[in-house]
């Protein structure tokens, strides 16, 4: 971590300042956004009864040197089960209907603030409910700098580094029932267009509890992308989630990996 505030800190006195920044009567661009959404799933009935919805919004909006990001994500899912395990569904456990196998929503709100033309300050807050993963509500607040240290027609690679705290409140019978956490954080973000239809996506990020540096959490997300029109693209994503202390009775390790449909609104 050492190493990488020096490269950001080394990287950050050289860089150019905006030009707007020393413009006396600047002349204001109009703003840029973006806006998606995506919606993937699966349905079964017969022998086996179950769904699982995944959807998402995201957006950004800029104006000269100010950004504004949001990302809305859910995952619902429902099953009929098999409470006795003789690999059949009874007539009495599909009258007893569907029980929820999976509950993930989560939402982050982002603001950035230019300072040139590759780097930037940024505050985030987010929440998440997950009682599959022991969290009844996570919320964290988080700052920290970001910097651009690749930027091709196809190709970027961003680093940012930062701090993170977070409340998380555990689902009943958890105890104790509430945790605080202040975590320093380490990103790293790869893009890649292969050509003007397909893209490679990854993003990592590590989290360490600076009160107990054994305490780490590791985060990664790959995405191949592929745009079937102008507006319409078919996205394979792979998230993983690592936590070497997770909530108690509950797995270090979530994956999820999802085949869906976006939108690009505009």
């Amino acid at each position: 971590m050492l190493i990488l505030s020096a490269i950001l800190a080394q990287a950050l006195a050289a860089e150019p300042k905006f030009a707007q920044t020393t413009n006396q009567d600047p002349e204001f661009e109009a703003p840029t956004g973006t806006l998606s959404a995506e919606l993937g799933g699966a349905l079964t009935t017969g022998n086996t009864d179950f769904y699982n919805l995944n959807s998402g919004l995201s957006g950004t909006r800029q104006r000269e040197n100010d950004k504004l990001s949001l990302v809305l994500g859910a995952m619902l899912g429902k099953s009929m089960v098999d409470a006795d395990g003789d690999g059949l569904l009874s007539e009495a456990e599909r009258t007893a209907g569907r029980v929820e196998t999976a509950r993930k929503l989560s939402a982050e709100a982002r603001y950035d603030r230019f300072f040139s033309q590759k780097s930037s300050l940024y505050l985030l807050g987010g929440a998440l409910i997950d009682p599959f993963s022991g969290y009844d509500l996570r919320t964290h607040e988080q700052f920290g700098i970001s910097r651009q240290f690749i930027q091709r027609e196809r190709t970027t690679l961003v680093a940012e580094l930062g701090a993170d705290y977070a409340q998380e409140d555990f689902v009943e019978g958890i105890d104790p029932g509430t945790a605080r956490i202040f975590a320093s954080r380490v990103m790293v973000s790869f893009h890649h267009a292969f050509n003007e239809h397909v893209a490679f996506d990854d993003q990592g990020e590590v989290f360490e509890n600076v009160l107990d540096t054994a305490d780490l959490r590791a985060l990664n997300k790959a995405t191949f992308t592929a745009n079937l029109s102008s507006k319409l693209s078919l996205k394979l994503s792979h998230q993983l989630t690592f936590d070497n202390q997770p909530v108690e009775g509950f797995r270090p390790l979530d994956q999820t990996t999802m085949v869906t449909f976006v939108a690009s609104i505009y």
